[in-house]
């Protein structure tokens, strides 16, 4: 990690704040009073303010630069942030994940990369209390989530007043009129579909156009994007 360097590029008074910020967090409440880990964490903080490390530090990211392992990487990013992300916050980054996954099995399987540990025990919480069961066995940072997962979660996520809407953009675009979770569900599964590769995965990248807006409940151009999914009636004749 090249900390001079890093230095010499900063402008004296922004690296007169980190250095006040981090000289009074640990005199704090009184001089050698902090535990280890909350030391690491000042130093961490300190770190990310003069540039060494990122604001959202990838776990090779803190691997590489401060020569430790992936389980002490996955400790420091956890304990950091818990004291930074409230439970809404929590909520906004496992919508974000959800707009990005890798889809299985025809639409059966969900898979999401979960760098954050925090968030990746938020999204199992949310899914356990949802009366769902998440497979992590594969690796700390990737969940497998079943399609009836996802659709929960998307119901838990998608306020009341919203639903509504959001069902009646996707019934347009052809999707079999049911309740808020089937139609989600057939609309999840044509998606899949729609864009699976060779491999039967659908590739994340394309899987978020079609599963971004239903996330955000953003109708505008929702009936006309997901009606791309289901065939119309006169295709394929002729």
């Amino acid at each position: 990690m090249e900390i001079r360097a890093k230095l010499d590029d900063l402008e004296p008074e922004h690296l007169k704040n980190a250095a006040e910020e981090f000289l009074t967090g640990f005199c704090a409440p009184a001089f050698g009073a902090l535990p280890k880990s909350e030391i690491e964490l000042l130093v961490l903080k300190f770190l990310e303010k003069v540039g060494a490390i990122g604001s959202e530090p990838e776990l090779y990211e803190l691997v590489s630069n401060l020569k430790v392992t992936r389980t002490k990487a996955r400790n420091l990013i956890y304990e950091r942030e818990l004291r930074r992300l409230s439970p809404s916050q929590l909520d906004d980054r496992v919508k974000l994940l959800l707009k990005r996954p890798l889809i299985q099995k025809s639409g059966e399987q969900f898979v999401l990369e979960v760098e954050n540990p925090l968030v990746s025990d938020h999204l199992r919480a949310r899914v356990k209390k949802l009366g769902y069961v998440s497979d992590g066995s594969f690796s700390p940072s990737i969940v497998k989530l079943p399609l009836d997962a996802i659709v929960a979660l998307l119901d838990d996520y998608i306020e009341d007043d919203q639903q509504d809407e959001v069902k009646q953009a996707l019934v347009d675009a052809g999707a079999p009129d049911s309740s808020f979770k089937g139609v989600v569900k057939s609309v999840l599964k044509k998606i899949a579909t729609r864009v699976a590769s060779e491999s039967g995965e659908a590739l994340i990248d394309k899987a978020s156009e079609y599963i971004g807006p239903i996330v955000d409940a953003a109708t505008e151009g929702l009936t006309d994007k997901i009606s791309e999914v289901f065939p119309q009636e006169n295709e394929n004749v002729g």
